[in-house]
């Protein structure tokens, strides 16, 4: 969700009901990262993985990772660099405790396969 300040509109940017974190704002503000369970529709925070979600109302998703298509990992707490290349983030194992993590990676934008994107 987001609101305008100036004006009070609330805008819903994902028109979903399943569990969506919002993480962060890309630089261009076009874009937030979003834990999400979409790709599974259940299991709240513990099947998540991370997408990019245009924040232009038209609740356009791109899933970035897919650590859990494997059985008991997700990824989770992405953070974008301040030039938008790169997105750090960690995995961690279904049934963790949120915010931990057992190691942490980056994503190069550049260099993400085209057919994931």
């Amino acid at each position: 969700m987001g609101i305008n300040l100036e004006t009070g509109k609330i805008t819903d940017y994902s028109k979903s009901p399943t569990y969506e974190e919002p993480e962060g704002i890309f630089p261009d503000g076009l874009y937030a990262c979003v834990e999400s369970n979409r790709h599974i529709g259940k299991g709240g925070s513990q099947n998540i993985d991370i997408y990019k979600l245009r924040l232009d109302g038209s609740a356009h998703f791109e899933r970035l990772t897919y650590f859990n298509d494997y059985p008991g990992y997700k990824a989770s707490n992405p953070v974008i660099s301040d030039d938008g290349r790169y997105m750090a983030f960690q995995m961690a194992k279904v049934g963790d405790p949120a915010g931990v993590g057992r190691g942490i990676f980056v994503y190069d934008f550049s260099k993400a396969p085209a057919s994931r994107r």
